[in-house]
């Protein structure tokens, strides 16, 4: 046995945890968090980030890496690398069975905790691209995914149920078929749901509306000032908006309902059936947000509920906060959340 000593510096750069320009790689630190579950299986969401952050501090770069690790490990969840479960009390991680995905031009994504078959050739990806994409340009490829256990799904079967069903679940207090409720008809739940139990607004309630025009520039819910589609005042109407909460830059999300001077508020349970609610909206009022494609390209003018965008981060390395690189072949993942 020979032993070795190598600096902080080379053991990050083993880890693939630095880029070029000197900042955290995202792909490392997800690189990182896979090897634990591939070696441990079902393992505490705690022992997990401990195991990580020992690894970063032997690299050197703890300080520097403490919530893109956080929000790295909670990517993979939403990717389905691994499924989020609960034992006594305690959050798990539990391993799935590793999947890829065709994606187009000879290429694909792979799930799971498991190591990339041998003979498979693994695509060189950027710093902030934690997805693994292979390569798949012919049936030996695929047949050694096979043998080696990467079961093949197609981007619909990923996706399956959309989330807003879940929402829509514990608004009813009930169990729902996906054919049981559409998107528009998630409009006329949250609707129904504001009318019975929504709160009137004091006057000097802080809120904003997202009042403009689908496809322009959409603006921060917590900017300074308004920008983009974000108002202050809004005409009558229901209309997605937030309010604001302790601090300036802490934002609630609701439905508002403005009737006159006199306005009312549906809390949502969190940004993602906010940005549901978005979409459902557009839909049931023949007003909907806007995707453009142009070749290898997709962008959104609105935030993606996390189910799509994770669906588009599967397809292709994110270039901004709501544009992606795909293949000119790669579906459109929002067609299937009809």
């Amino acid at each position: 046995m020979t032993l070795e000593t190598i600096s902080r510096d080379a053991y990050a750069s083993e880890l693939g945890l630095i880029q070029e320009d000197g900042e955290i790689s995202k792909r490392g630190l997800a690189g990182l968090l896979r090897a634990p579950l591939v070696r441990w299986g079902l393992s505490s969401r705690k022992e997990i980030l401990r195991y990580a952050r020992e690894q970063l501090e032997a690299a050197g770069v703890l300080d520097r890496a403490e919530d893109p690790l956080v929000a790295s490990l909670d990517a993979l969840v939403h990717l389905g690398e691994c499924m989020e479960v609960h034992v006594g009390g305690d959050r798990y991680l539990a391993p799935v069975q590793p999947r890829w995905i065709p994606t187009g031009c000879g290429s694909g994504a792979m799930l799971g905790a498991a190591h990339v078959p041998c003979g498979v050739k693994e695509l060189q990806g950027t710093g902030n691209d934690i997805v693994r994409r292979i390569q798949v340009e012919n049936d030996e490829a695929v047949d050694r995914l096979h043998i080696a256990g990467v079961r093949q799904v197609s981007i619909q079967e990923w996706l399956g149920r959309p989330k807003y069903l879940r929402y829509a679940m514990d608004r009813m207090g009930r169990l729902l078929r996906s054919d049981e409720i559409s998107l528009a008809g998630f409009w006329d739940l949250l609707e129904a749901a504001l009318a019975e139990a929504g709160q009137s607004l004091d006057e000097d309630a802080q809120v904003r509306a997202v009042v403009g025009d689908p496809g322009g520039f959409f603006g921060r819910a917590a900017a300074e000032t308004c920008e983009g589609r974000w108002m202050e005042s809004a005409p009558d109407g229901i209309w997605c908006a937030s309010r604001q909460g302790y601090g300036s830059a802490q934002r609630h999300p609701i439905l508002m309902q403005v009737s006159g001077l006199r306005r009312r508020a549906l809390d949502l349970y969190d940004w993602d059936e906010w940005r549901w609610a978005l979409l459902a909206r557009g839909r049931r009022l023949e007003r909907e947000e806007r995707v453009e494609r142009r070749d290898n390209e997709i962008r959104m003018s609105f935030p993606p509920p996390l189910q799509l965008g994770s669906a588009m981060d599967l397809l292709g390395p994110r270039r901004a906060a709501w544009s992606w690189e795909v293949a000119p072949s790669a579906p459109e993942p929002w067609r299937l959340l009809e």
